[in-house]
Protein backbone atom coordinates (compact mmCIF):
# COMPACT_ATOMS: atom_id res chain seq x y z
CA UNK A 1 0.00 0.00 0.00
CA UNK A 2 1.17 3.62 -0.62
CA UNK A 3 1.10 6.69 1.42
CA UNK A 4 2.28 9.86 -0.65
CA UNK A 5 5.74 8.95 -1.95
CA UNK A 6 6.25 6.03 1.03
CA UNK A 7 5.60 2.52 -0.24
CA UNK A 8 5.51 0.37 2.80
CA UNK A 9 5.87 -3.73 3.37
CA UNK A 10 2.65 -4.98 5.07
CA UNK A 11 3.63 -6.53 7.83
CA UNK A 12 -0.60 -7.16 9.03
CA UNK A 13 -4.30 -6.81 7.85
CA UNK A 14 -7.65 -6.79 9.15
CA UNK A 15 -9.94 -7.89 6.07
CA UNK A 16 -13.70 -7.19 6.82
CA UNK A 17 -13.64 -8.39 10.54
CA UNK A 18 -16.94 -7.86 12.62
CA UNK A 19 -16.98 -8.13 16.50
CA UNK A 20 -20.05 -8.31 18.16
CA UNK A 21 -20.82 -8.13 22.39
CA UNK A 22 -24.64 -8.70 22.59
CA UNK A 23 -25.94 -6.15 20.44
CA UNK A 24 -22.98 -4.45 20.74
CA UNK A 25 -21.24 -3.69 17.57
CA UNK A 26 -17.60 -3.20 18.30
CA UNK A 27 -16.18 -4.04 14.69
CA UNK A 28 -18.29 -3.47 11.47
CA UNK A 29 -16.51 -5.08 8.46
CA UNK A 30 -13.54 -2.86 9.35
CA UNK A 31 -10.64 -3.44 6.54
CA UNK A 32 -7.27 -2.00 7.95
CA UNK A 33 -3.47 -2.66 7.23
CA UNK A 34 -0.68 -1.63 8.66
CA UNK A 35 3.04 -1.42 7.42
CA UNK A 36 6.99 -1.79 8.69
CA UNK A 37 8.52 1.94 8.74
CA UNK A 38 5.14 3.36 9.63
CA UNK A 39 3.73 5.18 12.63
CA UNK A 40 0.48 4.80 12.30
CA UNK A 41 -2.00 6.27 14.80
CA UNK A 42 -5.61 5.20 15.51
CA UNK A 43 -8.10 7.83 16.53
CA UNK A 44 -11.56 8.01 17.35
CA UNK A 45 -13.89 8.39 20.57
CA UNK A 46 -14.51 6.22 23.36
CA UNK A 47 -16.48 2.76 22.37
CA UNK A 48 -15.28 3.57 18.24
CA UNK A 49 -13.47 0.30 18.87
CA UNK A 50 -10.01 1.18 18.63
CA UNK A 51 -8.50 -1.39 21.23
CA UNK A 52 -10.91 -4.47 19.97
CA UNK A 53 -9.22 -3.48 16.92
CA UNK A 54 -5.76 -4.40 18.13
CA UNK A 55 -7.25 -7.32 20.39
CA UNK A 56 -8.09 -9.04 17.04
CA UNK A 57 -4.93 -7.87 15.21
CA UNK A 58 -3.12 -9.58 18.56
CA UNK A 59 -5.46 -12.57 18.32
CA UNK A 60 -6.27 -11.58 21.78
CA UNK A 61 -10.04 -11.45 20.43
CA UNK A 62 -11.64 -14.12 17.82
CA UNK A 63 -13.88 -11.82 15.65
CA UNK A 64 -17.14 -13.28 14.68
CA UNK A 65 -16.26 -12.90 10.93
CA UNK A 66 -13.31 -11.85 8.70
CA UNK A 67 -9.61 -12.72 9.63
CA UNK A 68 -6.71 -11.60 10.43
CA UNK A 69 -3.60 -11.79 7.99
CA UNK A 70 -0.11 -11.53 9.55
CA UNK A 71 3.45 -10.97 7.98
CA UNK A 72 1.89 -13.05 4.35
CA UNK A 73 -0.73 -15.86 5.78
CA UNK A 74 -3.66 -16.19 8.23
CA UNK A 75 -3.37 -15.68 11.27
CA UNK A 76 -4.18 -19.28 12.31
CA UNK A 77 -4.35 -20.08 15.29
CA UNK A 78 -5.77 -17.12 16.29
CA UNK A 79 -4.91 -16.96 19.59
CA UNK A 80 -2.06 -14.26 21.21
CA UNK A 81 1.00 -17.14 21.22
CA UNK A 82 0.43 -17.67 17.36
CA UNK A 83 0.50 -13.40 17.39
CA UNK A 84 3.49 -13.23 19.42
CA UNK A 85 5.23 -16.03 17.24
CA UNK A 86 4.64 -14.09 13.98
CA UNK A 87 6.21 -10.95 15.41
CA UNK A 88 3.46 -9.02 16.60
CA UNK A 89 3.58 -7.20 20.25
CA UNK A 90 0.31 -5.37 21.79
CA UNK A 91 1.29 -3.02 25.05
CA UNK A 92 -2.88 -2.42 26.23
CA UNK A 93 -4.16 0.64 27.99
CA UNK A 94 -5.25 -1.42 31.42
CA UNK A 95 -1.60 -3.68 32.47
CA UNK A 96 -1.27 -6.95 32.49
CA UNK A 97 1.49 -7.49 34.76
CA UNK A 98 2.24 -9.45 38.02
CA UNK A 99 2.30 -6.91 41.10
CA UNK A 100 4.34 -9.28 43.06
CA UNK A 101 6.88 -10.36 40.43
CA UNK A 102 10.04 -8.16 39.80
CA UNK A 103 10.36 -5.97 36.30
CA UNK A 104 12.84 -8.51 35.21
CA UNK A 105 10.37 -11.41 35.99
CA UNK A 106 7.39 -9.34 34.12
CA UNK A 107 9.41 -9.05 31.23
CA UNK A 108 10.56 -12.51 30.47
CA UNK A 109 7.15 -14.06 31.54
CA UNK A 110 6.51 -16.69 29.36
CA UNK A 111 9.85 -16.61 27.11
CA UNK A 112 12.48 -17.31 29.84
CA UNK A 113 15.57 -18.21 28.10
CA UNK A 114 16.61 -21.67 29.59
CA UNK A 115 19.87 -23.60 29.10
CA UNK A 116 20.35 -27.17 29.95
CA UNK A 117 18.12 -28.76 32.15
CA UNK A 118 15.31 -26.17 32.34
CA UNK A 119 17.45 -23.46 33.88
CA UNK A 120 16.37 -19.71 33.46
CA UNK A 121 19.81 -18.37 31.65
CA UNK A 122 19.56 -15.20 33.85
CA UNK A 123 22.33 -13.52 33.14
CA UNK A 124 21.61 -13.27 28.99
CA UNK A 125 17.72 -12.18 30.12
CA UNK A 126 19.00 -9.77 32.11
CA UNK A 127 21.69 -7.78 29.69
CA UNK A 128 18.87 -8.39 26.91
CA UNK A 129 16.33 -6.52 29.49
CA UNK A 130 18.69 -3.42 30.47
CA UNK A 131 19.43 -2.95 26.68
CA UNK A 132 15.47 -2.59 26.32
CA UNK A 133 14.94 -0.19 28.93
CA UNK A 134 18.32 1.97 28.61
CA UNK A 135 16.57 2.36 25.18
CA UNK A 136 13.06 3.61 27.07
CA UNK A 137 14.70 5.75 29.45
CA UNK A 138 14.14 3.61 32.36
CA UNK A 139 16.79 4.03 35.33
CA UNK A 140 14.95 2.07 38.35
CA UNK A 141 16.59 -1.60 39.11
CA UNK A 142 14.99 -4.72 37.79
CA UNK A 143 14.10 -6.20 40.68
CA UNK A 144 11.93 -3.71 41.72
CA UNK A 145 8.65 -5.36 42.66
CA UNK A 146 5.55 -4.09 39.98
CA UNK A 147 3.45 -3.39 43.20
CA UNK A 148 5.93 -0.86 44.00
CA UNK A 149 6.37 0.99 40.50
CA UNK A 150 4.35 4.02 39.73
CA UNK A 151 1.54 3.57 36.93
CA UNK A 152 3.89 5.73 34.41
CA UNK A 153 6.65 3.34 35.17
CA UNK A 154 3.89 0.47 34.78
CA UNK A 155 3.42 1.36 31.81
CA UNK A 156 6.89 1.63 30.47
CA UNK A 157 7.55 -1.80 31.56
CA UNK A 158 4.51 -3.23 29.37
CA UNK A 159 6.43 -1.39 26.70
CA UNK A 160 9.78 -2.97 27.50
CA UNK A 161 8.16 -6.34 27.38
CA UNK A 162 6.93 -6.20 24.31
CA UNK A 163 10.09 -4.92 23.26
CA UNK A 164 12.37 -7.86 24.86
CA UNK A 165 9.98 -10.49 22.37
CA UNK A 166 11.26 -7.95 19.14
CA UNK A 167 7.91 -7.60 18.00
CA UNK A 168 7.80 -6.29 14.13
CA UNK A 169 4.80 -4.70 14.78
CA UNK A 170 4.72 -2.94 17.48
CA UNK A 171 0.96 -1.92 18.98
CA UNK A 172 0.30 0.25 21.79
CA UNK A 173 -3.18 1.48 23.43
CA UNK A 174 -2.83 4.85 24.73
CA UNK A 175 0.77 4.38 25.49
CA UNK A 176 1.42 8.13 26.93
CA UNK A 177 -2.19 8.43 28.99
CA UNK A 178 0.28 8.26 32.12
CA UNK A 179 3.68 9.77 30.68
CA UNK A 180 4.52 13.51 31.34
CA UNK A 181 5.30 15.74 28.46
CA UNK A 182 9.31 15.10 28.58
CA UNK A 183 8.44 11.00 28.71
CA UNK A 184 6.30 11.42 25.79
CA UNK A 185 8.85 13.08 23.67
CA UNK A 186 11.24 10.46 24.87
CA UNK A 187 9.04 7.84 23.93
CA UNK A 188 8.26 8.58 20.49
CA UNK A 189 11.83 9.13 19.67
CA UNK A 190 12.06 5.77 20.78
CA UNK A 191 9.02 4.74 18.53
CA UNK A 192 10.85 6.93 15.45
CA UNK A 193 14.09 4.92 16.18
CA UNK A 194 11.90 1.85 15.85
CA UNK A 195 10.18 2.74 12.74
CA UNK A 196 13.19 3.89 11.08
CA UNK A 197 15.11 0.60 11.65
CA UNK A 198 11.75 -1.42 9.97
CA UNK A 199 9.44 -1.88 13.06
CA UNK A 200 5.54 -0.81 12.43
CA UNK A 201 4.17 1.13 15.19
CA UNK A 202 0.37 1.24 16.04
CA UNK A 203 -0.59 4.15 18.61
CA UNK A 204 -4.20 4.31 20.06
CA UNK A 205 -4.36 7.65 21.04
CA UNK A 206 -7.29 10.38 21.56
CA UNK A 207 -4.20 13.62 21.60
CA UNK A 208 -4.03 14.94 18.41
CA UNK A 209 -0.89 16.58 19.12
CA UNK A 210 0.46 13.57 19.12
CA UNK A 211 -0.83 12.95 15.43
CA UNK A 212 0.32 16.14 14.55
CA UNK A 213 4.40 15.39 15.78
CA UNK A 214 4.63 12.03 14.99
CA UNK A 215 2.01 10.17 12.86
CA UNK A 216 2.70 9.36 9.13
CA UNK A 217 -0.83 7.51 9.39
CA UNK A 218 -3.90 7.87 10.35
CA UNK A 219 -6.89 6.01 10.73
CA UNK A 220 -10.29 7.02 11.82
CA UNK A 221 -13.05 5.14 13.83
CA UNK A 222 -16.77 6.19 15.09
CA UNK A 223 -19.01 3.13 16.13
CA UNK A 224 -17.33 0.30 14.78
CA UNK A 225 -16.31 1.41 11.75
CA UNK A 226 -13.27 2.69 9.82
CA UNK A 227 -14.09 6.27 8.54
CA UNK A 228 -11.15 6.83 6.53
CA UNK A 229 -7.36 5.92 6.62
CA UNK A 230 -4.73 8.58 5.47
CA UNK A 231 -1.17 9.38 5.19
CA UNK A 232 -0.02 12.78 6.67
CA UNK A 233 1.57 14.57 4.37
CA UNK A 234 4.67 16.03 6.64
CA UNK A 235 6.50 17.58 3.93
CA UNK A 236 4.33 21.06 4.63
CA UNK A 237 3.91 21.73 8.48
CA UNK A 238 0.64 24.37 7.79
CA UNK A 239 -0.89 21.19 5.40
CA UNK A 240 -0.17 18.41 8.69
CA UNK A 241 -1.80 21.05 10.64
CA UNK A 242 -5.00 21.08 8.52
CA UNK A 243 -5.59 17.44 8.36
CA UNK A 244 -5.06 17.04 11.80
CA UNK A 245 -7.97 19.16 12.68
CA UNK A 246 -9.83 17.55 9.76
CA UNK A 247 -9.24 14.34 11.61
CA UNK A 248 -10.44 16.10 14.70
CA UNK A 249 -13.76 17.15 13.30
CA UNK A 250 -13.97 12.96 11.83
CA UNK A 251 -13.33 12.10 15.21
CA UNK A 252 -16.14 14.60 16.60
CA UNK A 253 -18.67 12.97 13.52
CA UNK A 254 -18.32 16.58 12.21
CA UNK A 255 -17.74 17.10 8.23
CA UNK A 256 -15.17 19.03 6.87
CA UNK A 257 -15.82 22.39 4.90
CA UNK A 258 -12.82 22.18 2.50
CA UNK A 259 -11.74 25.24 1.67
CA UNK A 260 -12.81 26.94 5.68
CA UNK A 261 -11.15 26.26 8.71
CA UNK A 262 -11.97 22.15 10.03
CA UNK A 263 -14.78 22.30 12.25
CA UNK A 264 -12.20 20.53 14.59
CA UNK A 265 -10.39 23.51 14.70
CA UNK A 266 -13.22 25.83 15.73
CA UNK A 267 -14.44 23.49 18.59
CA UNK A 268 -11.24 23.36 20.33
CA UNK A 269 -10.83 27.21 19.53
CA UNK A 270 -14.68 27.70 21.43
CA UNK A 271 -13.78 25.04 24.34
CA UNK A 272 -10.28 25.99 24.62
CA UNK A 273 -11.92 29.80 25.26
CA UNK A 274 -14.70 28.83 27.22
CA UNK A 275 -12.02 26.62 29.60
CA UNK A 276 -9.81 29.76 30.51
CA UNK A 277 -13.40 32.24 30.67
CA UNK A 278 -14.45 29.57 33.59
CA UNK A 279 -10.52 29.11 34.96
CA UNK A 280 -10.81 33.09 34.99
CA UNK A 281 -14.37 33.28 36.58
CA UNK A 282 -13.19 30.55 38.94
CA UNK A 283 -9.85 32.49 40.02
CA UNK A 284 -11.88 35.98 40.79
CA UNK A 285 -14.30 33.83 43.03
CA UNK A 286 -11.52 32.09 45.01
CA UNK A 287 -10.38 35.25 46.17
CA UNK A 288 -13.25 35.59 48.17
CA UNK A 289 -14.03 31.96 49.01
CA UNK A 290 -13.65 29.95 51.89
CA UNK A 291 -10.78 27.37 52.62
CA UNK A 292 -12.66 23.70 52.59
CA UNK A 293 -9.58 22.16 52.92
CA UNK A 294 -6.14 22.46 54.82
CA UNK A 295 -3.11 20.12 54.63
CA UNK A 296 -0.38 21.44 56.95
CA UNK A 297 3.15 20.31 57.25
CA UNK A 298 2.49 16.57 55.94
CA UNK A 299 4.42 13.85 56.23
CA UNK A 300 4.03 10.29 54.92
CA UNK A 301 7.18 7.60 55.46
CA UNK A 302 9.62 8.82 52.43
CA UNK A 303 7.10 10.22 50.29
CA UNK A 304 5.97 13.35 51.70
CA UNK A 305 8.00 16.05 53.58
CA UNK A 306 6.56 18.46 54.99
CA UNK A 307 3.50 19.35 52.41
CA UNK A 308 1.53 22.01 53.10
CA UNK A 309 -1.46 24.16 50.91
CA UNK A 310 -5.13 24.65 50.73
CA UNK A 311 -8.07 24.88 48.77
CA UNK A 312 -11.07 27.34 48.64
CA UNK A 313 -14.74 27.23 47.26
CA UNK A 314 -15.13 28.01 43.90
CA UNK A 315 -11.75 26.86 43.12
CA UNK A 316 -9.85 24.46 41.16
CA UNK A 317 -6.23 23.62 42.11
CA UNK A 318 -3.83 21.41 40.05
CA UNK A 319 -1.37 19.74 40.98
CA UNK A 320 1.68 19.02 38.57
CA UNK A 321 4.68 17.00 39.02
CA UNK A 322 6.84 14.09 37.78
CA UNK A 323 5.46 10.71 38.75
CA UNK A 324 5.94 9.17 41.51
CA UNK A 325 6.75 12.34 43.65
CA UNK A 326 4.20 11.79 46.11
CA UNK A 327 1.36 12.12 43.96
CA UNK A 328 -0.60 8.68 45.15
CA UNK A 329 -0.01 8.93 48.81
CA UNK A 330 -1.10 12.44 48.70
CA UNK A 331 -4.36 11.25 46.89
CA UNK A 332 -4.49 7.83 49.49
CA UNK A 333 -3.99 10.41 52.33
CA UNK A 334 -6.65 12.67 51.33
CA UNK A 335 -9.07 9.83 50.46
CA UNK A 336 -8.72 8.57 54.01
CA UNK A 337 -6.97 5.62 52.83
CA UNK A 338 -4.65 6.10 55.46
CA UNK A 339 -3.50 8.84 58.19
CA UNK A 340 -0.28 10.86 57.79
CA UNK A 341 2.69 10.10 60.38
CA UNK A 342 3.23 14.06 61.08
CA UNK A 343 0.81 16.77 59.85
CA UNK A 344 -2.85 17.44 59.88
CA UNK A 345 -5.20 17.34 57.10
CA UNK A 346 -8.37 19.49 58.20
CA UNK A 347 -11.57 20.54 56.27
CA UNK A 348 -14.49 18.91 54.31
CA UNK A 349 -15.13 15.35 53.31
CA UNK A 350 -13.63 14.35 50.45
CA UNK A 351 -14.93 12.67 47.13
CA UNK A 352 -12.12 11.21 45.06
CA UNK A 353 -11.45 10.07 41.39
CA UNK A 354 -8.67 7.63 41.44
CA UNK A 355 -5.50 7.46 38.60
CA UNK A 356 -6.20 3.38 38.26
CA UNK A 357 -9.71 3.22 37.44
CA UNK A 358 -9.80 -0.46 36.90
CA UNK A 359 -7.38 -1.45 39.66
CA UNK A 360 -8.79 0.98 42.57
CA UNK A 361 -12.09 3.01 40.81
CA UNK A 362 -14.49 0.07 39.68
CA UNK A 363 -16.15 -3.02 40.73
CA UNK A 364 -15.34 -4.60 36.93
CA UNK A 365 -17.49 -7.52 37.06
CA UNK A 366 -20.14 -5.70 38.93
CA UNK A 367 -23.13 -4.09 36.75
CA UNK A 368 -23.20 -0.25 35.93
CA UNK A 369 -25.94 0.57 38.70
CA UNK A 370 -23.68 -0.97 41.51
CA UNK A 371 -20.77 0.86 40.21
CA UNK A 372 -22.57 4.39 39.97
CA UNK A 373 -23.73 3.94 43.66
CA UNK A 374 -20.63 1.85 44.82
CA UNK A 375 -20.34 2.84 48.82
CA UNK A 376 -23.31 4.65 48.90
CA UNK A 377 -25.95 1.25 50.06
CA UNK A 378 -26.70 3.24 53.46
CA UNK A 379 -28.16 5.67 51.61
CA UNK A 380 -30.63 3.57 49.95
CA UNK A 381 -31.46 2.07 52.56
CA UNK A 382 -34.58 2.00 54.38
CA UNK A 383 -35.59 0.88 58.42
CA UNK A 384 -35.41 -2.35 59.30
CA UNK A 385 -31.87 -2.96 56.91
CA UNK A 386 -33.79 -3.00 53.38
CA UNK A 387 -32.90 -1.70 50.17
CA UNK A 388 -35.00 0.94 49.03
CA UNK A 389 -34.65 -0.61 45.08
CA UNK A 390 -36.75 1.58 43.60
CA UNK A 391 -34.94 4.68 44.58
CA UNK A 392 -31.22 2.78 43.89
CA UNK A 393 -32.78 2.48 40.36
CA UNK A 394 -33.57 6.08 39.89
CA UNK A 395 -30.81 7.29 40.85
CA UNK A 396 -28.83 4.87 38.92
CA UNK A 397 -30.16 5.82 35.74
CA UNK A 398 -30.52 9.74 36.56
CA UNK A 399 -26.58 9.25 37.04
CA UNK A 400 -26.14 7.35 34.09
CA UNK A 401 -27.66 10.06 32.14
CA UNK A 402 -25.07 12.33 33.70
CA UNK A 403 -21.88 10.69 32.73
CA UNK A 404 -22.54 11.28 28.94
CA UNK A 405 -22.35 7.62 28.40
CA UNK A 406 -26.26 7.36 27.98
CA UNK A 407 -27.88 5.45 25.65
CA UNK A 408 -30.13 2.61 24.64
CA UNK A 409 -27.01 0.07 25.05
CA UNK A 410 -25.93 1.47 28.33
CA UNK A 411 -28.41 -1.48 29.75
CA UNK A 412 -27.77 -0.52 34.10
CA UNK A 413 -27.43 -4.44 34.46
CA UNK A 414 -24.46 -4.38 32.02
CA UNK A 415 -20.89 -5.08 33.60
CA UNK A 416 -18.95 -2.19 33.77
CA UNK A 417 -15.91 -4.32 32.22
CA UNK A 418 -17.81 -4.31 28.96
CA UNK A 419 -17.56 -0.38 28.69
CA UNK A 420 -14.95 1.23 26.74
CA UNK A 421 -12.03 2.84 29.22
CA UNK A 422 -13.31 6.21 28.20
CA UNK A 423 -16.92 5.00 29.21
CA UNK A 424 -15.51 3.49 32.74
CA UNK A 425 -13.93 6.92 32.87
CA UNK A 426 -17.32 8.87 32.68
CA UNK A 427 -18.74 6.24 35.24
CA UNK A 428 -16.28 7.13 37.75
CA UNK A 429 -16.14 11.20 37.61
CA UNK A 430 -20.25 10.89 37.75
CA UNK A 431 -19.91 8.91 40.89
CA UNK A 432 -17.23 10.87 42.73
CA UNK A 433 -19.12 14.68 41.25
CA UNK A 434 -23.06 13.22 42.80
CA UNK A 435 -21.49 12.36 46.16
CA UNK A 436 -19.92 16.22 46.26
CA UNK A 437 -22.94 17.86 47.41
CA UNK A 438 -22.83 21.15 48.26
CA UNK A 439 -19.53 22.97 49.10
CA UNK A 440 -17.69 19.93 48.81
CA UNK A 441 -13.99 18.89 47.90
CA UNK A 442 -12.91 16.56 44.84
CA UNK A 443 -9.84 14.98 44.35
CA UNK A 444 -9.33 14.23 40.69
CA UNK A 445 -6.02 12.00 39.98
CA UNK A 446 -5.14 12.17 36.10
CA UNK A 447 -9.50 12.42 35.34
CA UNK A 448 -9.50 12.86 31.53
CA UNK A 449 -6.32 10.06 31.31
CA UNK A 450 -7.07 7.39 27.89
CA UNK A 451 -10.67 9.89 27.29
CA UNK A 452 -11.29 10.49 24.29
CA UNK A 453 -11.77 14.52 22.94
CA UNK A 454 -15.29 14.70 23.59
CA UNK A 455 -15.21 12.91 26.84
CA UNK A 456 -12.57 15.46 28.24
CA UNK A 457 -14.61 18.21 27.24
CA UNK A 458 -17.58 16.41 29.31
CA UNK A 459 -15.24 15.99 32.02
CA UNK A 460 -13.78 19.04 32.17
CA UNK A 461 -16.97 20.96 32.32
CA UNK A 462 -18.45 19.10 35.23
CA UNK A 463 -15.77 19.95 36.87
CA UNK A 464 -16.23 23.38 36.27
CA UNK A 465 -19.74 23.27 37.48
CA UNK A 466 -18.87 21.60 40.50
CA UNK A 467 -16.65 24.57 41.31
CA UNK A 468 -18.87 27.49 40.06
CA UNK A 469 -21.45 25.41 42.29
CA UNK A 470 -19.29 26.04 45.90
CA UNK A 471 -16.96 22.81 45.80
CA UNK A 472 -12.96 23.16 45.95
CA UNK A 473 -11.22 20.79 43.37
CA UNK A 474 -7.92 19.12 43.23
CA UNK A 475 -6.49 17.99 39.79
CA UNK A 476 -3.77 15.90 39.70
CA UNK A 477 -2.49 15.48 36.18
CA UNK A 478 0.40 14.77 33.81
CA UNK A 479 -0.90 17.29 31.50
CA UNK A 480 0.22 20.37 31.50
CA UNK A 481 -2.37 21.51 28.93
CA UNK A 482 -5.10 20.67 30.90
CA UNK A 483 -4.25 22.15 33.78
CA UNK A 484 -3.22 25.43 32.59
CA UNK A 485 -7.23 25.64 30.91
CA UNK A 486 -8.55 24.34 34.34
CA UNK A 487 -6.71 25.64 37.12
CA UNK A 488 -6.85 29.38 38.91
CA UNK A 489 -3.10 28.28 40.64
CA UNK A 490 -0.72 25.32 39.85
CA UNK A 491 1.55 23.86 42.79
CA UNK A 492 4.32 21.60 41.82
CA UNK A 493 5.45 18.81 43.81
CA UNK A 494 8.64 17.43 43.51
CA UNK A 495 10.63 14.99 45.69
CA UNK A 496 7.34 14.99 48.84
CA UNK A 497 7.33 18.72 48.81
CA UNK A 498 5.65 21.48 47.36
CA UNK A 499 7.75 23.71 45.40
CA UNK A 500 6.29 25.99 43.47
CA UNK A 501 2.84 27.55 43.05
CA UNK A 502 2.79 28.95 39.67
CA UNK A 503 -0.01 30.31 37.07
CA UNK A 504 -1.33 28.65 33.71
CA UNK A 505 0.99 31.62 32.13
CA UNK A 506 3.82 29.65 33.36
CA UNK A 507 6.08 28.48 30.46
CA UNK A 508 6.90 24.29 30.10
CA UNK A 509 10.76 25.71 31.13
CA UNK A 510 9.28 27.08 34.39
CA UNK A 511 7.23 24.02 34.98
CA UNK A 512 9.83 21.66 34.63
CA UNK A 513 12.81 23.73 36.83
CA UNK A 514 9.99 23.19 39.42
CA UNK A 515 9.33 19.43 38.53
CA UNK A 516 13.18 18.84 38.83
CA UNK A 517 13.51 20.67 42.44
CA UNK A 518 14.77 23.76 40.83
CA UNK A 519 13.21 26.86 42.48
CA UNK A 520 11.21 28.46 39.61
CA UNK A 521 11.31 32.49 38.67
CA UNK A 522 8.67 34.73 40.66
CA UNK A 523 7.77 36.20 37.45
CA UNK A 524 5.12 33.62 36.40
CA UNK A 525 3.47 33.11 39.84
CA UNK A 526 5.88 31.40 41.83
CA UNK A 527 6.05 32.68 45.49
CA UNK A 528 9.65 34.63 46.03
Amino acid sequence: MSYGARVAEELARAVAVVKNYGEIAALRASTVSFQAGVIHAVCGENGAGKSTLLKVVAGMVEPDSGHVEAFGSPLAPHTPREAIRRGIGVVLQHFALLPAFTALENILLGVEPVRRFGIIDWVTARRKAEGVTRELGIEWPLDSRVEALGVGDRQRLEIARALYREAKLLMLDEPTAVLTKGEVGALYKTLRRLAEAGTGIVVVTHKMDEVRDHADVVTVMRRGSLVVTRAIDRADAARVAWQVDEVTALIMGAPHRPGGEPKGAAVRAAVHAAVNTDAAEAANAAETGRVLLTVDEVHSGRALDGVSFHLCAFEIVGLAGVEGNGQRELVALLAGDRAPDRGTITGQQTSVVREDRQGEGLVLDASLRDNLVLGELGSFTRAGGLLDLRALEAEGASRMARSGAAGAEFDLDREVRTLSGGNQQKIVVTRALARLGASGVLVAAQPTRGVDIGASELIHARIREAAAAGSAILVLSSDLDELRALCSRILVLSRGRIVAELTSAATDEEFGRSMLGVTAKPTSGAPS
